[in-house]
């Protein structure tokens, strides 16, 4: 189930940190399951993914396509050229639902 509370870091990633950030935003808000959420509560920007057909818009915000949740699950095989250590999406998640660690976080939820 969703907390409650949700933060976004007030500054977005990039690189190796987007991808991280991403994985722990798909996972809290389920979307990783296959649940809609308004994504753009978190990411203004992610055309890349609604054009390439892993994310599309739903009622209720946007939703993972298949060939969106193998993409964003590649991304923790070793061999993935977009490589995340769970670990590290791990802390995201902290993050995300408790908005302390040494990012700068903002409430949404």
């Amino acid at each position: 189930m969703m907390p409650v509370e949700l933060y976004k870091l007030k500054k977005t990633p990039s690189g190796r940190g987007l991808w991280t950030y991403m994985a722990a935003i798909l996972h809290v808000t389920e979307m990783d399951k296959g649940k809609a959420f308004p994504l753009k509560k978190f990411l203004g920007n992610f055309k890349t993914h609604t054009d390439n057909g892993r994310i599309t818009k739903v009622a209720g915000g946007y939703q993972l396509t298949d060939i969106g949740i193998d993409y964003f699950n590649d991304r923790f095989s070793i061999g993935s050229r977009q490589h995340i250590d769970k670990a590290e999406v791990d802390i995201m998640i902290i993050g995300i639902t408790k908005g302390t660690g040494s990012e700068e976080w903002l409430k949404i939820l």
